[in-house]
């Protein structure tokens, strides 16, 4: 048998989109280590296949839509695993009613040992209908957002630096247009109204960047689609374009950082970039009370045409006044954020996240494991692929050194394959 040494218990871990998620996964198992926490972590599927055979431990469910949810949720709890969830999508509810029946049904809930909220209003909309499980819910915030404070803002330094080296002062644009350009490399001819929706959105955006980037000869403008849309479709339509950039690599975080203004409707990241203090473009060529995802649209700058896009533009890149136009917004702009999520730049998700596991107590394990082992494998599919293209050693190892350095600590770490983007890790 294999000596597992005194540890507090096992943590899985699963990342389904690599560029989104795994840094703040990484952050997680750095601490949780460091606690005493044996962690498993990988891409999501490979993370559930070790669950099945590893020692009962805590199982981090990063939220799903309903059939996918009830899934995950049941087998972990079939393999002897208490259940903590996070839900990625759980910040942004532009339709409370739609979300609590894709993502938070109370039958799987009641399965959950512990909820992670965003803020008080992700909160407030679970509680509200499963008053029940309010004990459950807990506001943690997220480990994604630890990483945009003071304390970790030498973790992107020579990555910042060297983006700004190769782009200079470019502009960050973020899309989300999935619904009707994603990674089938299909266009969805869905007629329903939201499908529709998201194809005007994904046009008007083409021809504001076929604009900008004419008017604007000497900037460079860096188009950075949601992970589960087709890039190509983005690259195809820029290819004459010189200074256009497609591209979809590393966490989102250093491009905030290095970006000179973002443009964006909608996306998640808007809320990102106005916390390391990036200005923000909000684009709204079109409106829909039904459809539109109000909330980071408040963070910065309304534009409802190119011609405004433009001015606002030229302000900003010129540094006439820019300053002065972004403190106008910061202070309603942080009243309107803290109704979803609770901004401090001394407290951290992941020491609430660590405190809360503490007070999980787990059943001894019925399963051991054996120094013959078996290396995890699964055939990949080009979504996996897409999502979660690879993950190193070397990654690992890179990563938590860095986080060493912020920490002033030569904490060891031993990091044990065990297949194709799946790690064990433990303390020395």
């Amino acid at each position: 048998m294999i000596k597992l040494g005194n540890h507090k218990g096992w943590l899985y871990l699963p990342v389904e989109i690599k560029v989104r998620e795994l840094d703040a996964k990484l952050l997680l198992a750095y601490y949780a280590v460091k606690e005493g926490y044996r962690v498993i972590i990988g891409e999501h599927r490979m993370v559930e296949l070790a669950s099945a055979t590893y020692p009962n431990g805590i199982f981090f469910s990063k939220g799903y839509p309903k059939g996918f949810r009830k899934r995950i949720i049941t087998n972990a709890k079939n393999n002897g695993h208490m259940i903590v969830e996070l839900d990625e999508e759980g910040l942004i509810l532009s339709n409370t009613t739609q979300y609590l029946d894709d993502r938070m049904r109370s039958e799987m809930l009641e399965l959950v040992t512990q909820e992670y909220c965003w803020g008080e209003f992700q909160k407030e909309t679970i509680t509200k209908v499963t008053q029940e499980f309010a004990s459950k819910c807990h506001i943690v915030g997220h480990p994604r957002f630890d990483l945009l404070k003071s304390k970790f803002q030498p973790f992107y330094e020579k990555e910042v630096e060297d983006i700004r080296k190769k782009y200079h002062d470019f502009v960050l644009i973020n899309t989300r247009f999935t619904l009707y350009n994603s990674i089938t490399e299909k266009k969805n001819q869905n007629t329903d109204e939201l499908t529709l929706y998201i194809k005007r959105l994904y046009d008007y955006f083409l021809n504001l960047i076929k604009d900008v980037c004419v008017r604007f000869p000497d900037t460079n403008f860096v188009v950075r689609p949601h992970p589960g849309e087709n890039i190509n479709a983005y690259r195809e339509t820029f290819s004459q374009h010189h200074n256009v950039h497609v591209i979809h690599e590393g966490s989102i975080v250093k491009w905030l950082m290095a970006a000179k203004v973002i443009i964006q409707n909608g996306c998640t990241s808007s809320i990102e970039a106005f916390l390391v203090g990036s200005p923000i473009i909000s684009y709204i060529p079109v409106t829909s009370k039904e459809f539109d995802v109000e909330f980071p649209n408040e963070l910065g700058f309304k534009a409802k045409n190119k011609h405004e896009v433009n001015n606002i533009l030229k302000n900003i890149l010129n540094k006439h006044s820019a300053d002065h136009l972004y403190k106008q917004h910061v202070i309603e702009s942080e009243k309107y954020l803290n109704q979803y999520y609770e901004w401090s730049n001394e407290e951290f998700s992941y020491v609430e996240i660590l405190r809360l596991l503490s007070t999980i107590k787990l059943t001894p394990s019925s399963r051991r494991l054996s120094s013959s082992q078996k290396t995890f494998y699964l055939k990949e599919n080009k979504k996996v692929k897409h999502f979660f293209p690879s993950l190193t050693n070397t990654e690992i190892v890179h990563f938590f050194s860095k986080l060493n350095e912020v920490e002033k600590s030569n904490s060891g770490f031993i990091i044990k394959k065990l297949g194709k983007n799946l790690y064990d890790i433990y303390q020395k």
